[in-house]
């Protein structure tokens, strides 16, 4: 259904970051309007590569189903002996299929093009009465502490003459790439460097004779190199040209020239043929990033904040994580149910995960640059599963507390025991050591083989949590098992009606508790696959999901719910 009210944020870009951050807005009742210079929906595959923890979070959006329909698995990679081009030198899986669990339903990449992901954005967003202006460009703009003031131009269409319009919004987010203007325009600094020598033509290419369900490679980084990963449209391959010994200046603008250097850079085989090039371009790997996305009611997301090698597939993936970590905070503060303050730990919890990020991709890039084996797998922490906000100033961990609290009557000659301050501990974005623990700022696990015994239904119905977590609000996990549920739903009743969803989680054949019935679900946990995710230590008993599925808070009870939730929502909002 359409919206009624003027949009009150303004979003400059219409690539993945910003449709997934307008889709966020619109899920949370915020009107949104968003823009795009390009005349033209994007062509190609760029972007291509879908890591599961991106997959994971298109289910809160109730798209998954839809991109899985479409997408493919990572083709397996084989590398051909030259000169022939033919014989086969090595064949690997550039991702090993690992078999879903309960706590992770998908632990594969998946392959789909940005034009066929951004037409499933679209479509989510027509259901909202939204759509992507195109031809409309961003030339200047003012903020003021109160809104922020726009000047757009729309370009000349049909009998249509170019016009300019001068517009006010109360918010307006850059996702509008690396050569775009919000983040020059705010002045944020973009440091980093530019690769000269290393680079790159990249592009699509129909080829006939060759399988689609392969990522075929020929030569090395040190002369010529050619890549063509088979795509999910037939005879469609994504295709990397590069190395010391070939002009890419020359080649980028000469499309019978670059048809030529993939005919003898593959052996010359008589059996390929290569024809239409739908779109190509010359890459040059620029490894930058802002020191912080924004500041009073302007930000950066996505590509715009940072740019970086797309060795390790995460470009189009960090993009859409930023705008999950940003859509849920921004709305609250739109709708006046948290404080601006909120606002700054975008920068708090996502500039880490963004270092961590250019960090690994630069050594996959130097390692590819030296044909070191296995610089095209992904895998790993790469699946983005391990990111995470420990360090955020709003989670909360009542286990710390009650850690300190035995150790402190354990030391019981201690006098006047005083908590100590809580140690700087090092920032592990990516997960790259962690020992398994889940902690608060972790990614929340799903569980799967969940029976919903309310509401109620005449059919014993089966659920996993990812069906009930959402991008519009907090769910609260309350474990029955280990904590009197009746206190901590009656707490939660204090805040904003529609931002919290209640879930008493039962023991296989244990009874429901009476208070239950204020629960907005009720499930039994038939496998006990939640109980050993969330509370494998039977500490403490309430987890606390945030809208972009982290787990914001574990705690015992509703003094500690109450402190997390201080930390989100501004006091005038609880009741």
């Amino acid at each position: 259904m359409a919206h009624e009210q003027p949009p009150k944020v303004l979003i400059v870009g219409g690539g993945p970051s910003g449709l997934i951050l307008a889709l966020s807005l619109l899920q949370n009742g915020v009107p949104v309007r968003i823009i795009e210079k390009s005349s033209k929906p994007r062509l190609g595959q760029r972007g291509a590569g879908i890591m599961p923890r991106t997959l994971e979070l298109f289910s809160y959006l109730r798209i998954v189903d839809e991109v899985m329909k479409l997408g493919i698995l990572t083709p397996k990679a084989r590398i051909y002996e030259m000169p022939g081009g033919v014989k086969i030198r090595h064949e690997f899986e550039m991702t090993p299929h690992r078999d879903p669990t309960p706590a992770n339903p998908f632990l594969n990449p998946i392959m789909l093009g940005q034009d066929k992901l951004e037409k499933i954005f679209w479509a989510a967003l027509a259901k909202y009465g939204c759509s992507v202006e195109l031809g409309t460009e961003l030339k200047s703009f003012t903020q003021t502490e109160k809104c922020v003031h726009v000047k757009l131009v729309h370009e000349a269409r049909g009998d249509r003459e170019e016009f300019e319009e001068n517009s006010e919004y109360e918010w307006m987010i850059g996702t509008d790439g690396a050569k775009g203007v919000v983040r020059k325009m705010l002045g944020l600094s973009f440091l980093g460097e530019t690769r000269v020598i290393e680079n790159f033509i990249v592009g699509d290419i129909v080829v006939e004779g060759l399988s689609n369900k392969y990522w075929h490679m020929w030569g090395e980084a040190s002369n010529v190199m050619i890549s063509l990963r088979g795509t999910e449209t037939p005879k469609l391959f994504n295709f990397v040209v590069g190395g010391k010994k070939i002009n890419h200046t020359e080649l980028s603008n000469d499309v019978a020239n670059l048809k030529r250097c993939f005919m003898e850079n593959t052996g010359t085989r008589p059996d390929l043929k290569f024809t239409e090039i739908p779109w190509m371009s010359h890459y040059r790997p620029n490894i930058r990033m802002v020191q912080k996305f924004g500041y009073g009611r302007v930000y950066v997301a996505g590509d715009a904040g940072h740019v970086h090698s797309p060795t390790g597939g995460q470009g189009v993936n960090t993009g859409i994580q930023d705008s999950f970590n940003l859509g849920w905070k921004l709305a609250l503060v739109v709708k006046g149910l948290a404080a601006p303050a909120l606002l700054e730990t975008f920068s708090e919890e996502r500039i880490p995960v963004i270092a961590e990020m250019i960090s690994q991709t630069t050594k996959l890039l130097n390692k590819a640059l030296n044909n070191q084996g296995g610089a095209l797998q992904s895998g790993g922490t790469l699946y983005q599963l391990g990111v995470n906000y420990r360090w955020s100033s709003i989670v909360v961990d009542e286990r710390k507390a009650i850690e300190l609290d035995r150790e402190a009557e354990e030391d019981a000659y201690l006098q006047d025991f005083e908590y100590p301050s809580e140690e700087e501990e090092a920032i592990d974005s990516y997960g790259n050591d962690h020992d398994g623990q889940i902690r608060a700022g972790d990614r929340a696990p799903d569980s799967s083989n969940l029976i919903i015994r309310s509401p109620s239904s005449l059919i014993k119905q089966k659920c996993h949590l990812f069906q009930i977590f959402d991008s519009s609000r907090h769910t609260v996990l309350i474990f029955a098992d280990l904590v009197n549920c009746a206190p901590i739903l009656q707490a939660c009743s204090a805040y904003p009606k529609g931002l919290i969803c209640t879930v008493v989680v039962v023991g296989a054949k244990k009874p429901t508790p009476a208070s239950a019935t204020l629960a907005d679900f009720v499930v039994e946990d038939h496998d006990e696959n939640a109980y050993e995710s969330y509370c494998p230590s039977g500490v403490c008993g309430v987890c606390i999901v945030r809208p972009d599925g982290v787990l914001g808070a574990i705690v015992q009870g509703p003094v500690w719910m109450h402190r997390y939730f201080r930390g989100i929502f501004s006091a005038k909002s609880i009741r």
